[in-house]
């Protein structure tokens, strides 16, 4: 994707080209398609651009409105192009013409000002400077598609859109930030403003931001309306809606002069993307959908994790051609450990090597857009449902969970969050006789259970202490006051902090292959149908994503949609961490640069590693955290060494 980034002198110092030098290097690759640059009083600002939709051929930035004093310079796909533009020209803001969206962005804020982002649907990150007024404002799209890191001087201010391009100006210490690797280790993030690294933030997703000589001022322009509810009179209603919000989803994501590609599993999410494109192909010959392929990974020897009956099938009915990628070998640390950690993070996905292997072949096949169903579990699944299903169901441990992550985040016991939240049902269910009452267990034996809290014993005391306050402190913004429990939980779950540093992350690797990447299921407006409608229209105890699989129904033939199952390519990731990369894990651990951090226990962590490698099933994704932390600890200090 594109990137961009600024650097703002207070003072009004010339500021000028060789102040970018280092943010412009730093990712370079995001500017395949040319670098330009713009200077003026004090403020210079970079546009690395990557050229993917139609709009963007001829476009031009930094971007400049020299009577208002504005330049501008984004990352943005805006997708309420249709609704913007007859707005804007009755506003006097466009004359007629063909418009690139950074023209819209700019014209938005020259009609809106600082409200601007709220008139905006799509993936963006954007800064505006006003030479005038001498301040500079960005903003972030709601769903953190579009990255935006900061740095506050006392004489200075620097943007861009990698923690590395902030870091790469002259003058920046590159510093741990500990609270942050701390929370990270134990399993959560803490502020969605942190970065791994002292004195460099994040513009948190749907946020935008003011800052000038006198001071700065940070808000959130987005969120889910808390008071709107959707509701119809039958399930028909609910599923016209939503296939309608997701054939618009992957329309305007795949408006693309560059071929695209599509990460297809045997699931329902990535499915959902393969039908929305087959039908809009087949159905609206005026969406100009490029050509399109599928993505599947092969597996011969691990014959469990094979989806390919699922997604081959699939495919074929849409008309996407498949590219199958080998997949038994790509085990994690397959090729080392040092080919892959990002500097500038230490979160790596588990299954990295398999997916970087994907995005080669998808570029050294000319792919410029990769579509992908990332967010499908949080928007239109989870184990989110009402309580009384899953108390009903026998699903306790699930229940358990759910209760106690609900009292800890009210600050109540657990058996008065129980009571609060099942108390009247279980009166209105004794008095009307519903349920089956011989399922259930004894109620305060459930509440002992659900009281179990894990932890990784490896972790040091100073650790724990950090994740804690970390935890206490999780969230900028209140959660909108849905109606039910299950709309709030699902709220949480789309923005965990851990599942943005997964965007972040998957942004990048496909940039640096020189591809766009998008997300249908992060579409705003999705996302606003799945908090508004009644959570049992989602989902119901034995019926995982029921309104997905009744749209699908509508895009493609039913014996499909039964046909899809969820895979988890466990088994590869296992087989690295457990046997084959077993000599590279030990060296890791021994000698551990964590250890001497401060951050583990080396021992307890050799005997953690052993206990993993006997178990059946255990706490891998810590232990996979915790070891990412080594990987990059130890890529930072061959970094220092170097320079």
């Amino acid at each position: 994707m594109s990137g961009i980034c600024g650097y703002v002198a207070w003072d009004g110092a010339p500021v000028g080209e060789r102040d970018l030098e280092g943010m412009i290097g730093a990712a370079d690759y995001r500017g395949a398609d040319g670098i330009s640059l713009w200077s003026g009083d004090g403020a210079a600002l970079a546009h690395l651009s990557l050229r993917i939709t139609p709009e963007s051929v001829d476009e031009v930035q930094p971007l400049t409105a020299d009577e208002a004093g504005l330049t501008l310079v984004a990352d943005a796909r805006i997708d309420n192009r249709d609704e913007l533009i007859p707005t804007l020209r009755s506003a006097g803001e466009l004359r007629k013409g063909r418009f690139s969206d950074a023209e819209l962005i700019l014209a938005a804020y020259r009609r809106w000002g600082e409200a601007c982002p709220t008139h905006l649907v799509g993936d963006f990150a954007f800064a505006v400077w006003d030479g005038l007024l001498r301040q500079l404002f960005l903003a972030r799209d709601p769903l953190g598609m579009r990255s935006l890191h900061l740095r506050r001087e006392p004489g200075r201010f620097l943007f861009a859109t990698e923690v590395g391009q902030v870091l790469s100006a002259a003058g920046v210490p590159d510093e741990l930030f500990r609270p942050a690797v701390a929370a990270y280790l134990a399993g959560g993030f803490g502020n969605p403003e942190w970065t791994f690294h002292s004195g460099v933030e994040r513009l948190p997703p749907g946020h935008a931001f003011v800052v000038s000589a006198q001071g700065l001022r940070r808000w959130r322009f987005w969120t889910p309306d808390g008071g709107t509810r959707i509701r119809y009179r039958n399930e028909d209603a609910y599923t016209d809606h939503f296939v309608d919000l997701l054939k618009g989803a992957v329309r305007t994501r795949l408006r693309s002069v560059r071929p695209a590609g599509i990460l297809l599993s045997g699931g329902v999410d990535s499915g959902a993307i393969a039908a929305a494109a087959g039908w809009l192909r087949d159905h609206e010959a005026d969406s100009h959908i490029p050509e399109v392929r599928a993505y599947s990974f092969a597996w011969d020897d691990l014959a469990e994790c094979d989806e390919r009956h699922i997604s081959n099938p699939l495919a074929e009915h849409c008309g996407l051609p498949v590219s199958e990628v080998p997949a038994d070998d790509a085990w994690p640390l397959r090729r080392g450990w040092e080919r892959a950690m990002d500097p500038h993070t230490p979160f790596l996905l588990a299954h990295y090597a398999l997916l970087d292997r994907t995005v080669r072949l998808a570029q050294d096949e000319g792919m410029g857009l990769i579509l992908s169903g990332d967010r499908g579990d949080l928007v239109g699944g989870m184990a989110i449902l009402d309580l009384p299903g899953l108390l009903l169901s026998g699903r306790w441990p699930t229940l358990a969970r759910e209760l106690r992550t609900l009292a800890r985040r009210r600050g109540r016991t657990l058996p008065r969050q129980a009571r609060r939240e099942l108390g009247r049902w279980l009166r209105e269910a004794a008095r009307s006789n519903q349920g089956s009452w011989g399922s259930l267990p004894p109620f305060r034996r459930f509440l002992a259970s659900s009281a179990r809290v894990s932890g990784a014993d490896w972790l040091s005391d100073d650790v724990r202490r950090h994740a804690m306050e970390a935890r206490e402190n999780s969230w900028l913004e209140p959660v909108p006051p849905y109606s039910s429990h299950a709309a709030r939980e699902r709220y949480r779950m789309i923005f965990t902090p851990m599942h943005m540093l997964g965007v972040e992350a998957s942004e990048r690797m496909h940039a640096r292959r020189l591809q766009a990447f998008a997300d249908p299921w992060s579409d705003r407006r999705i996302v606003e149908f799945a908090c508004q409608v009644p959570q049992r229209v989602l989902n119901r105890v034995g019926e995982p994503k029921r309104l997905t699989r009744r749209a699908l129904e509508r895009l493609i033939p039913a014996h499909h949609v039964r046909a899809m199952c969820k895979i988890v390519p466990t088994p590869l990731f296992d087989r690295g961490i457990r046997d084959r990369a077993r000599p590279e894990i030990e060296s890791l651990i021994r000698d551990s640069v964590a250890a001497r951090c401060g951050l583990v226990d080396g021992d307890r962590l050799s005997v953690a590693y052993e206990a993993l490698r006997r178990a059946p099933t255990g706490r891998s994704a810590m232990f996979w955290r915790t070891l990412s932390v080594e990987m990059w600890l130890r890529t930072r200090e061959m970094a220092d060494l170097s320079r």
